[in-house]
Parts: C-alpha cells; structure tokens; sequence
C-alpha cells in the first residue's frame, strides 16, 4: 500500500505539470482566436466576417457630432463658368393658355450641366523624317526625337497609364491590357506592359538614390515591414518614409541584413518611429516606439479576465491622456509640457508598468506570460514609449509607415503575389516615386508623363 501511494502520488504530480502545460496552451491558442485588428498588429483585412461588429476603439470622445465640421465647405459637384457645349432648350407652348412660343420674348434662363467622358481614342503623331542632299551629293536625314526610337511606339502619355494602374491600382498585367484596350483603344500586350515597367524602373534609378540621401538626413523618420510572397517565398517589403518622402524596398530578409543593403538606416542619425522589433535598435540617435501598437497590446490584456488587468487600463489611460495633452499643447503654440504635468505622466507611467510586473508572476521556468513581457518592455523601454511627451516632433504612433504599407494589402488582394524578385522590386521603385510626388501634391499621371518623357520629377539635393 505504501508503494503505492508512493506511485499515485507521483502521477498526480505528473499530472499536475501536464495539466498546467495544457492549460498555458489552451489559453494562448484562446489569445490567438480573440487576436484582431482592435488588439494586435493584425490589419483590419485580417479579422474576416467573424470580426467584432464594434471593436473598442483607440479614439477618445471629442464632444463633436458626426458628420461635417462647422466651417467646412465640404465638396459636391459645382457648375463651370464656361462649359464646353451648350444646348438651349426653348419651351414650345404656354404652361398656362397654350399659346405657341415661337415668337415669344425670352425671360431668362437656368442652367444645368451635366459633366460626362468623351469617347476615348487615342492621338496619333507622325513624325516625318526629311531627308535633303546637298549640293556635294550627300543625302542627310533629320534626327527623331529621343523618345521616338521605331517606327510605331507608345508615347510618354499611354507609358504612365501602365505604369499608374499597374502600380498604384495593382492590375495584373493582362487585365491591365485588357483595360487599355476597353478604356483608351489600345491593343496592348502583356509583354509591353513589362517593357513599360521595365524602363520606368531603370528611369528611377537616379530618383531612389536622392530619396535615401533624403530619409538619410531626416530628423524624425518612420519605419515598418510586411511580409509578402514572391516567387512562392516569403519575402519582406521595407518601408522607410517621411510626410514628404517615401522609400519602399523588396529583400528576403525582415531584419538588419535588409536593413544594410538598402543603405538607409546605416547613415541614418535621427529620430526612428518603429514597432518593437528588435532589429531596429541599433540604427538612429534615438528611438521612439508606436503607441498605437502598445495600445492594442493593453487591450489584448484588459479583455484577458483570467488576471488582473487594472495595471494595463491605467497604462492605456496614461498614454492617451498624454497624447492629448501634447496635442493641446501644439494647438496653444507651446513646444514642451508643463514640467509638474510631464512629471506626473512619468509617474503613473512607471507606477503601471510595476504593477503590471507584479501582477504577471514568473518563476523563471518556461516562455513568460505576454502580459508580463509587456510590461517588462514598458518598464525597460520608458525613453523609446515617452519619446512623444517630452519631444514635439515625434509623433505617437507610426501610422505614416503603416499608411505608406497599407496598399500591399490591396496589391495582395488584387493582383496577389509577385511571380519574380525581379517585377517586385520594379513595383517598388515605381511605387516609391508615385507616392512621393503625391505627398507634395503632384498628380502621378502627369510625374509619371514626365518620367517617360525624359525628365523625372526630383526632390532638391540634400547639400
């Protein structure tokens, strides 16, 4: 009988670690299910048609009321002062008596316009060569234009329709022909449609070099990465950006082997926004990490019932509220915080991030719970998450990057992966071009007209 209370005792202590482990796993794979867009870095694309209908928002209330601000114009379809046709329509007989209006006095008028497309064809121009001979019997032939190289070729006008629907509305390359033929009347091959791109991203060579001198020097910079597949492989595409400068990069790796060949973080001296990946620490003077992404961590935390998340509410608290101080402060034209209310900012931050420690135990053994993680990292990166409070031109959040890295959602959903590194990295660059002039109010069309006309637009030398 002893011997056996001894061999009851040991499996239930076997047991007991067994059911300790199993209930870790079931409470992390719980943690993945109820991982969306609202409490993690997952994009809204992600969260499907299970996705909360009314997500916990980041946002605090305003007081406003939905719709137009007070004072803004709004937009709606406004009449011109010279319209291209005009159509007089004159009544034929009297709305009251009857009587024909042929010869009746005209009482004015109200005008409607209608705006619509004209049928579009494309505009051909022939360049006709001439050829003279002169009086010693040599025949000389006039030079064609530098842009007119055969006999019947594509103009700089149809080469940035490609180029913008290809890489800023992500047609894959036989629906785009097949668009250009519908829309413009041109048969166009697929073929020709990787020429296109081909030659623009040849023409940006010179443009991609002046965007990293200028992300280089930058004081305040953002940063992020997503993977996408090419070639069938996983691969990641770098964004590094400015609100006026943006530079997109392809490679196989995500952290600083990508990081060096693209040249741009090695030179560079400022400020990084980033997310908390770890390969970003070494490169800047200083860094500053996207509140944004903490916030949906601490959501994750407070909607975990099985702990105590007071700790995780008060952090959110602490940050917002000093998210709109600052925003407060820039609107009254100040560029610091009041020394007692940064102070008292600091203080519930370290208060919370200790109290998050201390309610997420770990004995040293095994993975650490997320929630203990996160507060260690608060704890242990205060500078890097305060950056914002105590320096006005580092943002909150680095929405910048994920705005400029939004759009390979919609490439992926549109035209799915790449098939070569090669047609990737043409995106790109192309696509580093057209979201650059956009950011200083350029239409893409007529900066991609003026790249296939021999001149690309670009941004002023950095010395």
């Amino acid at each position: 009988m002893a011997a056996l209370v001894v061999e009851l005792k040991l499996l239930v202590s076997a047991q007991a670690v067994t059911i300790a482990d199993q209930a870790e796993r079931i409470g992390e794979l719980e943690r993945q299910i109820a991982s969306d867009s609202h409490n993690s870095s997952k994009p809204p694309s992600s969260d499907g048609l299970g996705k909360k209908p009314a997500p916990k928002s980041l946002r605090r209330r305003t007081g406003r009321k939905p719709g137009r601000a007070k004072g803004d114009p709004g937009g709606w379809l406004e009449q011109v002062t010279d319209p291209d046709v005009i159509v007089d329509h004159h009544p034929a007989v009297c709305g009251g008596c009857g009587a024909g209006l042929a010869e009746a006095k005209s009482w004015g008028f109200s005008a409607r316009q209608v705006f619509d497309l004209p049928e579009i064809a494309p505009e051909v121009t022939e360049h006709r060569l001439h050829r003279a001979v002169c009086g010693c019997g040599h025949i000389t032939s006039a030079t064609a234009p530098e842009q007119v190289v055969a006999h019947a070729v594509y103009g700089p006008g149809v080469r940035a329709g490609i180029c913008y629907l290809s890489a800023y509305q992500h047609l894959p390359a036989k629906r785009l022909a097949e668009a250009m033929e519908a829309l413009f009347g041109l048969p166009i091959s697929t073929g020709t449609v990787m020429s296109v791109l081909a030659r623009a991203h040849e023409g940006l060579a010179g443009f991609e070099e002046r965007v990293k001198e200028h992300l280089a020097a930058a004081p305040v910079a953002h940063a992020d990465e997503s993977g996408v597949r090419v070639a069938g492989k996983l691969h990641w595409l770098h964004v590094m950006c400015t609100h006026l400068v943006t530079f997109y990069g392809i490679h196989t790796g995500r952290g600083r082997s990508a990081m060096d060949d693209f040249g741009i973080l090695p030179a560079f001296a400022g400020t990084l926004v980033t997310d908390a990946l770890a390969s970003y620490t070494v490169y800047g003077r200083d860094q500053a990490l996207c509140g944004a992404h903490v916030l949906r961590e601490l959501i994750a935390v407070t909607e975990e019932t099985r702990r105590d998340t007071v700790w995780a509410q008060a952090m959110t608290d602490v940050l917002t509220e000093a998210k709109d101080a600052v925003a407060d402060a820039l609107t009254a034209g100040q560029n610091t915080l009041a020394p007692d209310i940064l102070q008292g900012f600091q203080d519930r931050y370290r208060q919370a991030a200790l109290c998050g420690i201390a309610a997420n135990p770990h004995s040293g053994t095994g993975p650490k719970p997320k929630a203990r993680a996160l507060a260690e990292r608060l704890r242990d990166r205060t500078e890097e998450y305060q950056r914002y409070m105590v320096d006005f031109s580092v943002p909150f959040d680095n929405n910048q990057a994920e705005r400029d890295l939004r759009m390979v959602k919609a490439q992926q959903k549109i035209s799915g992966s790449w098939r070569t590194l090669t047609g990737a990295r043409r995106f790109a660059r192309i696509r580093s071009y057209i979201s650059t002039v956009r950011k200083h109010g350029i239409k893409p069309l007529t900066a991609l007209r003026e790249l296939f006309a021999g001149r690309p637009w670009m941004l002023p030398a950095t010395s």
